[in-house]
């Protein structure tokens, strides 16, 4: 029954990637056909990577992350909702702390670190992976715009900081989802 779930989820998620590329390749606006294809390609991948039953992939990481990939890159990027909708950027930045969260949590779980007694241990180590993680999506916004003179950061250091602030909050409330749980 997941897998049948899953395989809807994949065919919806599919045929808006094959939209979102005929819409632009129509519109001969090859370079929003191209992210979208590379979107399309990464969400491929990760598909591949579940399919194998990758211990840190679990289902509803698995589609957290094709829709991640989708609002950020074909929505967020290719249809221009980071400067179509207010605080956009911020949803998403608050999102991806969600989505560390978990992934730590999942990478806790698969190494063995199950003395769950030591919660203030698991919440460091949560903690940590989230804002690391965070810290290199912003150096890799700052690499865009620094070598590809690109715009991902178009209020430089505060926009930075507010991106980090939305991290933060994400993976908090997700800890303390998780702390909760044990």
């Amino acid at each position: 029954m997941k897998l049948k779930k899953i395989n809807y989820f994949n065919a919806v998620i599919y045929i808006i990637y094959i939209i979102s590329i005929g819409y632009f390749l129509l519109n001969k606006d090859y370079g929003n056909a191209a992210l979208s294809t590379v979107a399309f390609i990464i969400n491929l991948i990760l598909r591949w990577v579940y399919s194998k039953n990758f211990i840190l992939l679990d289902n509803s990481l698995y589609i957290v992350g094709s829709l991640f990939i989708l609002f950020c890159l074909v929505f967020g990027s290719s249809f221009g909702l980071y400067d179509k909708i207010n605080h956009y950027d911020d949803f998403l930045h608050f999102w991806s702390g969600f989505i560390t969260v978990k992934i730590g949590f999942n990478i806790i779980k698969f190494v063995g670190i199950n003395n769950f007694n030591s919660k203030l241990l698991i919440v460091i180590l949560l903690f940590f992976f989230a804002m690391g993680f965070a810290s290199v999506c912003e150096i890799v916004e700052y690499s865009l715009d620094t070598f590809f003179n690109m715009s991902t950061q178009k209020g430089g250091l505060t926009d930075t900081m507010h991106d980090m602030i939305d991290a933060l909050i994400g993976s908090i409330i997700m800890i303390i989802y998780y702390m909760r749980k044990i």
